[in-house]
């Protein structure tokens, strides 16, 4: 799950993914545009009036609340606008997830929810009675292979991001996060990030302390600034490339065990990010 390449920062409402959003009526256009969602893509035209028939639109001015850490899990999620964010049991920010996506598709088999999803301000999200969706899975066989292959993939991505933040620090994670924006960007010297913070904090899998706190040693550095809340600086790509990779000793003959792990690590963050 990934965050989308943000836009440099701007006056008015945040910029949100998915095209463009009209004005007036955005709960409708949210539901009509479902159906280019996939899988909601392999639904023929009567088996996707039936969905939008009990499905419902969750449009937050504010950050909100859509479910809890271990509630019974009675809706799918869909965020179709804007970002939203998990946090473990223990308050964690565990990840940022920006439209179009489907929050924790496995929570519809279980039955419950491992995470707490928290929609950011801005943010149209789609919800789907539990029941209704178990009912289409079970005459469509090709939309339940489809959800069953998001989990899987789901699953193995956490994995992934799970060994490689056991070898990363938070600096790292955040350096290495802020360098493959930029180059997404096609940015070659400079970069404006504009994220929610807590987004980017749930990305990395850290907490908002430790992303402030790395966020700070950067600032320090010189190697980053901050115009707002929400909007980073990256002013020097070359200088924070070479501090990352001199941390993780591409550039030196050091090769210990540690190093090598934290090169493997890096290379695999580099793929989640």
């Amino acid at each position: 799950m990934r965050l989308e390449t943000a836009a440099p920062a701007a006056k008015g409402p945040p910029a949100l993914g998915f095209g463009h959003w009209p004005r007036r009526h955005p709960d409708r256009a949210a539901l009509e545009r479902l159906a280019d969602i996939a899988p909601f893509d392999l639904l023929d035209g009567d088996e996707m009036e039936a969905l939008l028939g009990v499905a419902a639109v969750c449009h937050n001015t504010e950050a909100a609340t859509l479910f809890t850490a271990r509630a019974p899990a009675e809706h799918l999620y869909v965020v179709m606008r804007g970002q939203a964010v998990l946090h473990g049991p223990d308050g964690v920010i565990v990840d940022g997830v920006a439209a179009p996506a489907i929050l924790d598709a496995a929570d519809l088999f279980t039955g419950r929810h491992v995470f707490t999803a928290e929609a950011m301000t801005g943010s149209l999200v789609v919800r789907i009675p539990r029941a209704d969706m178990l009912a289409l899975l079970r005459s469509s066989g090709p939309l339940a292979h489809a959800f069953l292959g998001l989990v899987a993939a789901a699953t193995q991505t956490l994995a992934d991001a799970l060994m490689a933040q056991r070898c990363l620090t938070s600096v790292q994670r955040l350096a290495t996060f802020l360098l493959e924006q930029a180059a997404r960007a096609g940015a070659e010297h400079s970069f404006v990030l504009d994220i929610p913070k807590k987004a980017i904090a749930g990305q990395l899998g850290i907490t908002p302390a430790h992303f402030a706190r790395s966020l700070t040693r950067l600032v320090s550095a010189g190697l980053v600034g901050r115009l707002n809340r929400n909007t980073i600086v990256l002013n020097d790509i070359s200088a924070l490339r070479a501090l990352l990779e001199g941390e993780l000793g591409i550039a030196t003959q050091d090769g210990s065990t540690a190093q090598h792990k934290q090169l493997a690590a890096y290379r695999t963050f580099k793929s989640l990010s």
